[in-house]
């Protein structure tokens, strides 16, 4: 069992490892359990000036009660108005694929946001169980390899993602915040079955399954250097461009040619809205065996592949 202090200490040494003491940080607030938890965490560990620390909340208007709890939780933990902002989602009337429509919308709200204000570090107060149930879910879709040994994404274009308590099983969360008598607000939506996570949720602990899962997940996660495969052969140029070293790519096997590819893809998948399937990566395995005219480009899945100067280059749209 963790105890406060060793979960104190290590969000404080996480802070320490990855954060420089006068950089900023930008938290995500929802006003549940978890991020109530990380924000505690973060302020009592004294690491960061408060002056950097800049708190966003979303409101994804599901819930009438969703704008009085946000009002009361900033009210409550006085969070300074200099530095708190609160974003509107407007995906209401969304029904089939809220959350994941949702997701697409803060990560790009994000991006701009932190940009215009130079905050190059996000916290998000994801826990071993959201890892564990993303994996689930992903074996369930029939994720390859690649899928279940990267769960989360790192970085997000020059965004750079931290998950202090992605070691701390959901069960340590609630104890430290009992302990600490900290106040948070449940998320009724949380236990409406008509959003496939909390499906997922509710079989894995309903079937007792949260080691198996997590021992399965481990696995995979050392597989992790498997995401790297694509540096070899992909070489970045600017922004969304990549030159492609065809004749070293052309030497590889069916096979670990889809790796390579599926690893270029996941490293940068915050890019597209939906998944590569298997068809698109078979697809640009075919294109690269022909040989590209000079000057002319050629669709491929969320982008153009192209010859310039004898050089084979892709650009991501």
């Amino acid at each position: 069992m963790i105890n406060d202090k060793s979960l104190s200490i290590g969000v404080k040494n996480y802070l320490k490892n990855h954060i420089k003491k006068n950089e900023k940080i930008l938290l995500l607030i929802s006003c549940g359990l978890d991020s109530t938890v990380l924000y505690n965490l973060i302020i009592k560990s004294k690491y960061l000036f408060n002056k950097n620390i800049y708190y966003l909340v979303f409101d994804h208007q599901k819930r009438p009660e969703g704008k009085y709890e946000i009002k009361q939780f900033v009210k409550l933990y006085n969070l300074p108005k200099n530095n708190l902002f609160i974003k509107q989602l407007n995906l209401k009337d969304e029904v089939a694929g809220f959350q994941e429509k949702a997701r697409l919308s803060r990560y790009k709200f994000l991006y701009n946001f932190s940009k215009k204000r130079n905050i190059k570090n996000i916290f998000i107060a994801h826990h071993l169980d959201d890892l564990n149930e993303t994996f689930f879910m992903r074996k369930v879709q029939q994720s390859g390899t690649l899928g279940l040994a990267n769960i989360f994404l790192n970085k997000h274009d020059s965004l750079k993602i931290h998950r202090p308590l992605i070691k701390y099983y959901k069960k340590q969360i609630i104890n430290y915040a009992k302990r600490k008598k900290l106040i948070w607000f449940e998320d009724r939506s949380n236990l409406e079955i008509e959003y496939t996570r909390n499906k997922i949720r509710d079989f894995i602990y309903s079937n007792k399954l949260t080691l198996k899962i997590n021992r399965q997940r481990s696995l995979y996660s050392s597989l992790n250097n498997i995401k790297f495969l694509h540096q070899n052969f992909f070489k970045k140029k600017q922004d969304k461009t990549f030159e492609i070293d065809v004749k070293k790519f052309n030497n590889l096997t069916d096979n670990l040619k889809f790796l390579v590819l599926q690893s270029f893809y996941y490293e940068y998948r915050y890019l597209f809205k939906k998944q590569i399937r298997d068809k698109n990566i078979m697809n640009f395995i075919k294109i690269l065996r022909t040989k590209l005219q000079n000057g002319k480009e050629r669709s491929i899945f969320s982008g153009k592949l192209g010859a310039f100067n004898k050089k084979i280059c892709i650009n991501l749209s």
